[in-house]
């Protein structure tokens, strides 16, 4: 059964994650429309699927392996405009913190 309050505070910061890798990447270049936003969406929908993702295992292996599963493409496609190495390691952090503040902080277990 999903647990609504938890897929909302999955799913809030994700968006704040998004909001900062927005920050981060345009203050490196990296121009605002459509990437930066794409970013934004991107770490929204990662919250979003963390928070109802039916896997049961360890939290901490559980954020990561949802921030796998989403860097591993965006990775590849930032090829030329970033560091994918540099993109891949954050989305990951992301994903383990998103399940971290999830489950410890607000007490929101899967």
């Amino acid at each position: 059964m999903v647990k609504w309050s938890r897929v909302l505070i999955t799913t809030v910061f994700g968006f704040v994650f998004g909001i900062a890798c927005l920050f981060i990447t345009n203050a490196a270049g990296v121009p605002f429309w459509p990437l930066g936003i794409s970013w934004v969406l991107h770490h929204t929908l990662m919250g979003f699927t963390i928070g109802i993702s039916p896997w049961k295992m360890h939290w901490a292996a559980h954020g990561t392996v949802w921030g796998v599963l989403f860097a591993i493409p965006t990775a590849i496609s930032v090829v030329g405009l970033i560091s994918p190495l540099q993109t891949f390691i954050i989305i990951v952090v992301w994903g383990f913190l998103i399940e971290l503040i999830a489950t410890k902080a607000f007490k929101r277990p899967q």
